[in-house]
């Protein structure tokens, strides 16, 4: 059993329990309303035409929702005139659940349950909505910890925070076992300059004498002693 209904200017064929998306009327989530403009009605040798409507006949909806279609791009261009226009469209429309169609003498011809519409109240968020939270929410990866001054993610000591030492010494430096502040601070001038030298020229420029000393103040948590210090330095060399 089906109907043909005109709405919009459009004509759609509809049955009971079938939704659909029609051009946007002024309704809100779960009202339901009517369609009176019934085309024909019924189905197979019980059909009925209307001329141009079936007198008596309507058809009941729901409506599910309110949205926006894809976006159609449009573009106009006017040959050797150096003319072209990029536009785009998005209809609005309005997603309704056909409930009942009744005939030519008001009878009713089929019935389909409606479904459960949370009616729409503004600033809350609609079922499908709280669906889509709810699983993006559980489809989120846990954040990562914030970072500890002094701390890398991995929660290892991180020695770049020493003036004068980069990337590519502090990673000398934990090749050579010292990997933390307390290992720093500890370490003589000397056996950190033998492995500058043994890295080769291009550590020449760095100057250790500084490093333990900072390193100390890291390791106890003084950042306050530790900025003041830092500030007195270009590359690990007192100013």
């Amino acid at each position: 059993m089906y109907a043909v209904i005109k709405t919009g200017g459009k004509q759609y064929r509809v049955s009971a329990g079938e939704k659909l998306k029609i051009e946007q009327i002024p309704a809100d989530i779960g009202a339901t309303i009517t369609f009176n403009e019934v085309l024909a009605v019924g189905a197979g040798a019980d059909l009925v035409f209307g001329a141009p409507l079936v007198s008596g006949a309507k058809v009941d909806a729901t409506v599910v929702s309110h949205g926006r279609g894809d976006k159609v791009t449009i573009f106009k261009m006017r040959r050797r005139k150096h003319y072209q226009r990029h536009g785009g469209h998005r209809q609005n429309y309005t997603e309704v659940f056909f409930s009942a169609i009744f005939g030519a003498n008001g009878t009713e011809l089929a019935k389909a349950d409606m479904p459960v519409v949370v009616p729409y109240v503004a600033g809350a968020a609609t079922p499908a909505a709280a669906a889509t939270t709810t699983t993006a929410a559980k489809a989120a990866p846990a954040k990562k910890a914030a970072k500890v001054r002094g701390k890398k993610r991995d929660g290892s000591d991180d020695l770049e925070l020493i003036e004068g030492v980069g990337p590519k010494i502090a990673g000398l430096l934990v090749d050579a076992g010292i990997n933390t502040f307390d290992a720093l601070s500890k370490a003589s001038v000397e056996s950190v300059q033998a492995v500058l030298d043994a890295a080769g020229s291009s550590f020449n420029m760095a100057k250790p004498e500084t490093w333990a000393e900072q390193a100390a103040l890291a390791a106890k948590g003084d950042w306050a002693a530790f900025d003041k210090l830092t500030e007195e330095l270009v590359g690990g060399v007192r100013k």
